[in-house]
């Protein structure tokens, strides 16, 4: 099968993405997007994804792979205490790919940018010897929030339990075709709700992170910046839901529960650190302090080992 032609797949995902915005002045079609901004400081976030390293068209269609290279892209946005405004997605396409299967591509990053009212405004398409995305995202904040702002005194807290993501890996290489961690493992479903809940100043949030590589790699890089000791309680999370459900899977199939929670990668959820009241769902799973490292209490056998792309 032949590809489409360029100016085909353009006119094609632009009926996808199209919609009303008056802010957008310029949109695809054109050398560029324009567009006003409502706010003084404007947030950008980029990622690529290459087939057969960030995803398996074995494993997940074309629709979850855009959804979740999406959905990792906004997760930076919302990492940064910010509001998703818009996408600009580019894509290296192989010779065999029809309008069908980018139309699919295209509605799965749409997916997950609706959730948000994110807008793709633009991007590029080439021809590649395998599958690549690349998504650069635009945000706007009135205060970003940093990794470099934690504070000795703080709490640390998180959105959700870490590991899903993992354990569905582990599930689909040992042949399992669904269940809820394989699910969350092709599309996680990202706590957007609690990230903005954490961007308010009631909860004087001081550091924060969007969980990709790992939690373990996540906190370090926080304490870090920050230049203070992060102590993590492992008892904590067994507050968490779906800890129990997790720790069995890992305990029947022979697995350690806390190599996926602690060092398991792509499960997008927000840690944060806090000098105020915890928000509503989140729950507290260490405190900082004075020193430098992260210490997980009792597991000292752990070692951060996060996701490292070379």
């Amino acid at each position: 099968m032949d590809m489409a032609s360029e100016g085909e797949l353009i006119s094609a995902l632009a009926q996808i993405f199209a919609k009303p915005n008056p802010q957008l002045i310029v949109t695809i079609g054109d050398d560029a997007a324009v567009f006003q901004s409502s706010s003084p400081n404007i947030v950008a976030a980029a990622d690529m994804a290459v087939e057969g390293v960030h995803f398996d068209r074995r494993w997940s269609s074309l629709h979850e792979i855009g959804a979740k290279i999406a959905a990792a892209n906004l997760a930076d946005i919302y990492a940064m205490g910010a509001q998703a405004k818009y996408l600009l997605v580019s894509v290296g396409l192989t010779k065999d790919f029809s309008i069908p299967q980018i139309k699919e591509l295209a509605q799965g990053i749409k997916s997950e940018a609706d959730l948000v009212g994110a807008q793709v405004i633009g991007g590029d398409i080439s021809k590649a010897d395998q599958l690549v995305i690349s998504i650069s995202a635009i945000g706007e904040v009135t205060k970003p929030i940093t990794r470099s702002g934690a504070k000795v005194g703080d709490l640390v807290i998180l959105s959700n339990l870490t590991g899903n993501s993992a354990a569905g890996l582990f599930e689909l290489k040992a042949g399992f075709t669904d269940s809820p961690f394989i699910k969350a493992h092709k599309k996680p479903n990202l706590n957007y709700a609690m990230a903005k809940d954490f961007a308010q100043p009631e909860y004087l949030v001081n550091s924060m992170s969007d969980v990709s590589d790992g939690l373990l790699s996540e906190l370090d890089h926080i304490a870090t910046a920050s230049g203070v000791r992060i102590e993590i309680d492992p008892e904590l999370f067994a507050a968490l839901p779906g800890f129990g459900t997790l720790s069995f899977l890992a305990e029947q199939s022979g697995n350690d529960v806390w190599e996926w929670i602690l060092n398991g990668g792509e499960d997008h959820a927000f840690v944060a650190t806090t000098s105020n009241k915890v928000p509503s769902g989140a729950i507290v799973i260490g405190k900082v302090v004075s020193g430098t490292g992260v210490e997980i209490l009792n597991l000292s056998n752990i070692k951060a080992a996060g996701y490292s792309h070379f």
